[in-house]
């Protein structure tokens, strides 16, 4: 810096704005949980930080390697902006706009620029005034101001008598805190769109735990190996737990006894009274599927009515209205898609039969009793569960208490 003055480097963490808009109780409540989960996100990725709250809705981080948690605490849901900042004192505009240029100069050398001024504190001079001085120091060096979309935007926030000159803004989680809502089941296959539908449950503040149902079709070390980098990125502030179950005997039943055209949707309306008896016995109220509006056979408009109605838990569609490029573009942000992509999703039942588009809630009552009575609770005998932190290829995975 310029005029011998020395900088503190540290992340400006600010939440997000679904958090500003909740009343003021609840936004206190809601930062509480949002600064001990960004806590436990530095902590169990290894990172050596001190976070503290420095506003209703502001949190700084100090440590040695600020670049590195900055892309952990990107990952914290319910950040909605994090700065890497250099705070330096000024005495008056000239010596902040002096200060500023120095520190950007190389940013937007032979670049478009624009200056961008937030004040906090009691000065004589405008945000405004800022800009133009600023700017104008720091044209000689550039390709010139432009307004609208700059190569580089050089962004500061002014107290009465400190500068925060902001080096990087990375890319956030946005949502509410993990924990702020209550929590739900993700039905898991490993394939592409349950994991991106169980992150989004996330983002809205839900903890969410995982049921995979093994049929010999599907790859449940694939599947758990989705869930566990889902939850290693994103699900900080609560310990995730996988539970399987082995769902071939429903398979086989669905094989013997059911009309082809209807197996696939009543494979799915039993999945989902499975993962209902799971979510009950835990105290969990609500579900959560992968299923996007007409994407499938199973996921028509009437065969969604249809299934829901065999379940009295709420079941949650993040999906719903999704189409497949997009939900494709999410898992790979989440980090998920490279994993997904490999994984075999569940095999096809209707053996090359026309498969029913429009069944009816009655009509899939009737062929779920057709498979047998109690196949639900025959899978159930089967469940077990880990912690999704803890799981690693081939461990083996504990009865369900």
């Amino acid at each position: 810096m310029t005029n011998g003055a020395s900088s503190d480097r540290f992340l400006r963490v600010v939440g997000s704005p679904e958090i500003y808009l909740k009343s003021r109780s609840t936004r206190v409540r809601f930062m509480r949980m949002l600064t001990d989960n960004t806590r436990a996100a530095l902590h169990g990725s290894g990172i050596e930080a001190e976070v503290t709250r420095t506003g209703i809705q502001e949190m700084r981080v100090d440590g040695s390697d600020l670049e590195a948690a900055a892309d952990v605490v990107s990952r914290v849901f319910g950040v909605g902006r994090i700065s890497l900042v250099d705070a330096v004192p000024y005495d008056g505009l000239d010596d902040l706009a002096a200060k500023v240029a120095d520190a950007t100069r190389d940013r937007v050398m032979d670049r478009t620029f624009a200056v961008r001024v937030k004040r906090r504190g009691d000065q004589d001079w405008s945000s405004l005034d800022a800009e133009r001085v600023i700017g104008s120091l720091l044209l000689d060096s550039s390709a010139g101001v432009d307004l609208s979309n700059p190569q580089v935007t050089v962004r500061i926030i002014a107290d009465t008598d400190t500068v925060l000159i902001v080096r990087s803004e990375p890319e956030v989680a946005n949502g509410l805190p993990l924990g702020s809502q209550e929590p739900s089941l993700a039905m898991l296959s490993g394939g592409i769109d349950s994991p991106v539908a169980a992150w989004m449950m996330m983002r809205t503040g839900c903890p969410v735990d995982f049921l995979h149902l093994e049929m010999e079709c599907s790859v449940t070390d694939q599947a758990l190996a989705v869930g566990h980098e889902l939850v290693g990125r994103w699900s900080h502030g609560y310990r995730s737990r996988f539970f399987v179950a082995d769902f071939q005997p429903v398979k086989a039943a669905l094989r013997e006894r059911v009309d082809p055209r209807l197996r696939q949707v009543v494979l799915k309306q039993l999945m989902l009274q499975t993962g209902e008896r799971v979510a009950t016995d835990l105290g969990i109220p609500m579900l959560a599927t992968g299923d996007s509006l007409g994407q499938v056979s199973s996921q028509t408009g009437a065969h969604l009515v249809a299934m829901e109605r065999a379940v009295d838990i709420p079941v949650i569609r993040p999906l719903v209205a999704l189409r497949k490029e997009e939900i494709i573009d999410r898992a790979r942000r989440i980090g998920t898609f490279d994993l997904s992509a490999r994984t075999k999703e569940v095999c096809d039942l209707s053996d090359g039969h026309r498969v029913a588009t429009r069944a009816s809630a009655e009509d899939l009552t009737k062929a779920g009793e057709e498979a047998g009575s109690g196949l639900v609770e025959e899978v159930l005998a089967t469940l077990r569960t880990i912690d999704a932190r803890l799981w690693a290829p081939g461990m083996p995975l504990e009865p369900a208490q």
